[in-house]
């Protein structure tokens, strides 16, 4: 039990370590933020700078508050709904000009928050997004995710796009998001809570190998230590 114990303590001091080094880019935390009611070029709610959380930014990202409604009269649908706190992007930018969204890092995004967006609630927006790992222009790999739809006519609950399998890629220097457009309003996604790894931060595959042969053998001490007491007990008896 104790081997035991000292196996998840070191596995939990492992995950801290990593988690430490993660940027989060929550979009809360931004020098001149819109009022919760509007919305605004990342650029200018980041104090006209497009580097934010290590990233530099598509300067199509949007950065809208959870009050935001494109239609206030009659009055229309939310925009979106954040993730987390009470802003979040998007990639609107009118027309043909919100596909293919850049994200200019060498570091490995593990994961973020989508959502479709339905602008008048004419169900429009975006029902799917793909997330494009680059080296360059060239496109190392890629995840697809369907958006969906639970909620006609209203913006969704974001739902978690699982990128982590670009931790296994090298080379990266950015992402491109691309979206599948419904209608003809616009196509937006709204996101949220992008996590970014700095790739020195990852383990090396020979320093992966040697964790895991450690675990092993320190499974194979604790049961070898299992089987071995009854044995001492009935030699000392």
């Amino acid at each position: 039990m104790k081997a035991l114990g000292k196996l998840v303590s070191t596995v939990a001091l492992a995950a801290a370590c990593a988690s430490a080094h993660a940027a989060l880019a929550t979009f809360d935390d931004l020098g001149t933020p819109p009022a919760l009611d509007s919305a605004t070029g990342l650029y200018f709610a980041n104090g006209a700078s497009s580097s934010y959380a290590g990233v530099t930014w598509d300067s199509r990202f949007t950065v809208v508050g959870d009050a935001y409604r494109v239609d206030t009269g009659t009055p229309g649908p939310l925009f979106g709904l954040p993730h987390s706190g009470h802003y979040f992007a998007t990639n609107q930018a009118g027309g043909s000009g919100n596909d293919g969204l850049l994200i200019n890092t060498n570091q490995v995004l593990t994961g973020a928050w989508f959502g479709r967006n339905e602008y008048y609630g004419f169900g429009a927006g975006a029902d799917q997004i793909s997330i494009h790992a680059l080296s360059g222009s060239t496109v190392l790999a890629s995840v697809v995710f369907d958006l969906p739809e639970l909620l006609t006519g209203l913006p969704e609950v974001l739902s978690f796009v699982d990128t982590s399998s670009f931790m296994a890629l090298s080379g990266i220097t950015g992402y491109r998001i691309d979206r599948r457009e419904l209608g003809t309003l616009s196509g937006n996604w709204v996101a949220d809570d992008f996590t970014f790894v700095a790739a020195r931060d990852l383990p090396e595959p020979a320093s992966g190998l040697l964790a895991g042969a450690g675990l092993l053998l320190l499974g194979w001490m604790a049961a070898r230590g299992r089987s071995l007491k009854p044995l001492a007990a009935k030699t000392t008896a």
